[in-house]
């Protein structure tokens, strides 16, 4: 691992125009803290969006702790040269376990076509110790025999909808208005 300063810094400019807000952000006073546990042998995504759909929520930031995955499917944030979008996911990699979750950050949302979405990444520590880590696929992800915690703030009434971004050229989170989970569950 190189000491902090060794790693050259690129500059990654998105195709498309600057926003003018850099920053969207909703308040919401009635926003709920919750603690539950993934339950062993379900995929990360059925244990977030079945706790938090059981509590009525439809949006959530999450933070997950502890516990194993018996099965971690992840992928890399890399640079694309030569194509339109200037970073983009590696092909998925397939880890099998017992995998020791670090820790990691969630957002429960919407996808562009109004279905239920995780976007998860995650530190991760292999058998021997090695730490890795990256975008986590949450329906591919199966909970180990310790089930992580997940500590989550839910909103009411504000949803977090995935929709695109003129600027990277890709669909991303943003906050929107928007009620209970209409459509059939995804993971995205």
């Amino acid at each position: 691992m190189s000491p902090p300063g060794d790693v050259p810094v690129r500059l990654l400019k998105h195709p498309g125009p600057v926003a003018a807000r850099r920053w969207d952000s909703l308040s919401c006073e009635k926003a709920r803290a919750f603690r539950f546990s993934l339950i062993p042998g379900r995929s990360l995504f059925d244990g977030i969006f079945n706790a938090m759909k059981a509590a009525n929520v439809s949006a959530a930031a999450l933070t997950l702790t502890g516990g194993t995955f018996s099965r971690v499917d992840y992928c890399l944030a890399a640079p694309r040269p030569g194509k339109p979008q200037v970073a983009g996911y590696t092909d998925p990699e397939r880890m099998g376990g017992p995998i020791g979750l670090i820790g990691a950050s969630a957002t429960l949302g919407l996808d562009v076509k109004g279905r239920p979405m995780v976007h998860c990444h995650a530190l991760l520590s292999k058998p021997d110790g090695e730490l890795f880590g990256g975008h986590i696929m949450p329906g591919e992800s199966i909970v180990g025999a310790v089930p992580p915690v997940v500590f989550a703030r839910a909103f009411a009434g504000e949803a977090i909808r995935q929709r695109y971004d003129p600027e990277t050229i890709m669909s991303l989170f943003h906050p929107a208005e928007d009620g209970p989970f209409p459509g059939a569950p995804h993971a995205g």
